[in-house]
C-alpha cells in the first residue's frame, strides 16, 4: 500500500510540475523527474516509519 501511494504521490508532483512549466524541454522534464522522485521516495520513507 505504501509503495501505490509512493507512485501516486510522485506521479502528482511530476504531473504539477509539468503543468506550471507549460512547454517542457530536456532540462525541466529531467528537473521535474528528479523532484517526482524525490518526493516518491520521501513519502515512502515517512510511510514505512508510521507503519
Amino acid at each position: 500500500m505504501a509503495k501505490l501511494i509512493e507512485i501516486i504521490a510522485g506521479l502528482a508532483v511530476f504531473g504539477f510540475w509539468m503543468n506550471i512549466v507549460g512547454n517542457p524541454h530536456v532540462v525541466e522534464t529531467v528537473l521535474g523527474l528528479i523532484i517526482g522522485t524525490s518526493v516518491g521516495f520521501w513519502v515512502y520513507r515517512k510511510l514505512a516509519n508510521l507503519w
